[in-house]
């Protein structure tokens, strides 16, 4: 069986891998998946939803009731599919030509064949005020992603 590594855990990654589950039926690769967050694949959409409800004590990913909508795919969904997914691990390096990925915890995995779906960044307008540094935002200032 190949060997698939998706650098990407976000909404492009999990429906590329949801796609190759429901064309093969799991049997085409055994599939490892890394995401920078240190969850599964949830619905950034609803991000402003969930904080425009104002603050809250600390949201558990795991428990909280928007799970069913905020969540794509909860853990089980990886483990029943046969899934390595890397969750909160970052891909430093890919060695095109070992066909190998390098993780920032150490973790280093060949692949047959690659997806990088690493989605986009934040863009923060030229605003006045808006950083208190070349790297840190003023307090008070948030991207819904890094």
């Amino acid at each position: 069986m190949k060997e698939l590594v998706v650098v990407g855990n976000g909404m492009g990654g999990a429906r590329a891998v949801e796609e190759i589950l429901a064309r093969s039926g799991g049997a085409m690769f055994r599939i490892t998946m890394f995401g920078d967050e240190p969850y599964g694949n949830y619905n950034r959409i609803l991000l402003s939803e969930l904080l425009a409800a104002g603050p809250q004590e600390s949201i558990d990913p795991d428990e909280h009731q928007l799970d069913a909508d905020l969540f794509l795919n909860p853990w089980d969904w990886y483990r029943d599919n046969g899934i390595r997914l890397h969750a909160g691990v970052r891909v430093v390096r890919v060695d095109r030509f070992a066909h190998r990925v390098y993780a920032d915890d150490g973790s280093t995995v060949g692949y047959d064949k690659l997806v990088l779906a690493t989605g986009s960044r934040s863009f923060f307008p030229p605003i006045e005020g808006l950083w208190a540094d070349n790297k840190t935002l003023t307090p008070g200032v948030f991207g819904f992603r890094t």
